[in-house]
C-alpha cells in the first residue's frame, strides 16, 4: 500500500530539489521520460523495488509548502482531466512524496488508511496506485514537499496534444 524510506536524499539533492520546487509550487509540471534527471532515476529504482516496474512515459511533479499552499484533503492521485472530462479513473503507477524540509511541524502528517506518517526532512514515501490519502490538519511549523506521479500510460491532456 505504501513504503517509507527515511534519509533518502542527500543534503545536496535536497538543495537542488528546493530550487526546482519553486517552478512547480501548487501547479503540475510534466516531464517526459527522455528528460528525466538523476533524481528521477534514483526514485524509480525504489519504485521498481516497491511495485516491480519502473518503465514509465513521464512524471507529473508539483510542490507544496505549508506556509504558502493549502495542503490536500482526502484524495486518490489520478488523471484529473480524464476524470473531469469522462468520469474515468486512471491512476499513476506510483505516487511519491519527497520531504525537502520539515521544521518544528505540528500536524500536517500524511494519512494513508489507518496509518499516519510524520514527515521528516529527506524522507521519501511511495504510494501504490489508487490508494486514498490526505494530509492532516496543519497547525504550525514548516513542511515543504515535492510530489511525483509516475505514469506508464499517457495522460488525457497529453494524449490530446499528440492527436
Amino acid at each position: 500500500m505504501f513504503r517509507v524510506i527515511e534519509n533518502f536524499f542527500t543534503v545536496q539533492e535536497l538543495m537542488t530539489l528546493k530550487l526546482f520546487s519553486a517552478k512547480c509550487l501548487n501547479m503540475s509540471k510534466y516531464v517526459a521520460e527522455e528528460n528525466y534527471n538523476y533524481i528521477h532515476e534514483k526514485i524509480l529504482e525504489q519504485v521498481e523495488d516497491f511495485i516491480g516496474n519502473k518503465e514509465t512515459l513521464g512524471v507529473e511533479q508539483w510542490a507544496f509548502h505549508s506556509e504558502l499552499t493549502q495542503l490536500p484533503d482526502l484524495h486518490q492521485d489520478r488523471d484529473e482531466e480524464l476524470f473531469d472530462k469522462t468520469g474515468t479513473l486512471s491512476f499513476p503507477m506510483c505516487s511519491c512524496v519527497a520531504y525537502l524540509s520539515v521544521e518544528n511541524l505540528k500536524g500536517a502528517n500524511l494519512e494513508i488508511g489507518e496509518d499516519a506518517v510524520s514527515p521528516k526532512t529527506g524522507m521519501l514515501i511511495l504510494i501504490a496506485p489508487g490508494v486514498w490519502h490526505k494530509v492532516s490538519e496543519y497547525v504550525s511549523g514548516k513542511r515543504h514537499s515535492l510530489n511525483y506521479n509516475f505514469w506508464n500510460k499517457p495522460l488525457y491532456n497529453l494524449s490530446l496534444i499528440h492527436i
